[in-house]
């Protein structure tokens, strides 16, 4: 079973380690040359979405 996070800091520790993880994901997509297909789009759009999601949590927080 997993224990949820006992504090608001460690929460936010792992939301700002997720995004860091998309954004280096992010710019592994984009590093790539030549077309991108319909597939990298969607995938890069939802990548930023997620971003989006996590800097606002991350700015209800403070």
């Amino acid at each position: 079973m997993v224990k949820p996070l006992q504090n608001s800091a460690s929460w936010s520790d792992t939301l700002k380690t997720r995004k860091a993880h998309l954004n280096s994901l992010l710019k592994t997509i984009d590093a790539r040359a030549g077309k991108t297909s319909q597939i990298q789009t969607l995938t890069v759009k939802a990548i930023k979405a997620e971003m989006a999601h996590i800097e606002s949590q991350l700015n209800r927080r403070k």
